[in-house]
């Protein structure tokens, strides 16, 4: 199995299963070896879904915790690259739902060169690696 890249971007998805504790400890696990980044958009998706989505406010204090493993991005310095990853995603094998609201996690990667971890299918085609958290573990304990 190869290695990750140095730096993972991380997607909203997998910010949730931190706070919810579903991957909390997989995630300081990833942090201690990679540098995890994600975008402002991603943490405000989160939060909202935390809140709004599972009515579960009592996990905002943990995904802040989680946060301070985080480089976090902003999606305005990402403009160049965002209607590129617009168009990879519409055109994206895996998913071909046409969605593109993860554009931002994808113009992250590429800016970075770095692998997305996630458990979405639409990054497929895009010429980023991406990670399952239990192939993404496998891979750190190989290295």
């Amino acid at each position: 199995m190869r290695r990750p890249s140095t730096v993972i971007v991380v997607d909203t998805a997998i910010l949730i299963a931190a706070a919810r504790g579903r991957s909390s400890a997989a995630l300081l696990h990833v942090a201690a070896s990679l540098a995890l980044v994600t975008t402002d958009r991603a943490v405000v998706e989160a939060r909202r879904r935390i809140v709004l989505g599972m009515r579960e406010p009592q996990f905002l204090p943990v995904l802040d915790a989680l946060l301070a493993e985080f480089v976090v991005a902003p999606v305005g310095d990402l403009e160049p690259r965002l209607a590129g990853a617009e168009m990879a995603l519409r055109d994206a094998v895996p998913s071909r739902n046409g969605s593109v609201r993860d554009a931002h996690i994808l113009a992250l990667a590429w800016d970075l060169d770095a692998d997305i971890w996630t458990t979405d299918r639409d990054f497929g085609g895009t010429g980023i690696a991406v990670w399952s958290t239990p192939n993404l573990l496998r891979a750190l304990a190989e290295g």
